[in-house]
């Protein structure tokens, strides 16, 4: 999504140049411009949001009343590509790559999640666009963490 907002920024500069000769000829070349930047980055496909996730956090009783910044861990899976297509249960159980799991790790990233004062027990908190991500340049999906508070 940055590069196609690159893209249309030099477009927007070009198009506000002081010199006369810098800029698009027509509003036909503006059009083809923007055509292009689009096949580019989203091709035939719209672009579609990512789906949301769900987690569950344990927090301490003090960062529920006071309030807190935790680190999440957050890691993607994709289905096992040796054992997905798989029909016979025990040689996938068996799956040297994936363990038995069925899923293996996509990618694995820690972020900063702040914790508003005065949770309780069971209370779900959304945060934007850390869910899955889009496709064809759409937006991540949102993620809704569960909070536990131990006792």
């Amino acid at each position: 999504m940055i590069r196609v907002m690159n893209e249309l920024e030099r477009l927007v500069t070009r198009l506000l140049a002081k010199d006369p000769a810098q800029r698009p000829t027509s509003a036909g070349k503006v059009w083809a411009a923007l055509n292009e930047i689009n096949d580019r980055h989203f091709g035939a496909t719209p672009p579609n949001r990512g789906r949301d996730i769900a987690h569950d956090i344990s927090v301490s009783r003090a960062e529920a009343t006071d309030g807190a910044i935790i680190p999440l861990r957050i890691t993607a899976h994709k289905a096992c590509p040796v054992c997905a297509t798989r029909t016979d249960e025990k040689t996938a159980r068996a799956c040297t790559t994936c363990k038995g799991e069925g899923s293996v790790v996509r990618e694995q990233g820690t972020c900063k999640v702040r914790i508003p004062a005065g949770l309780r027990d069971g209370k779900e908190i959304r945060i934007r666009e850390l869910g899955e991500p889009g496709k064809h340049g759409g937006a991540p999906g949102d993620m809704y963490v569960t909070m536990h508070i131990d006792r």
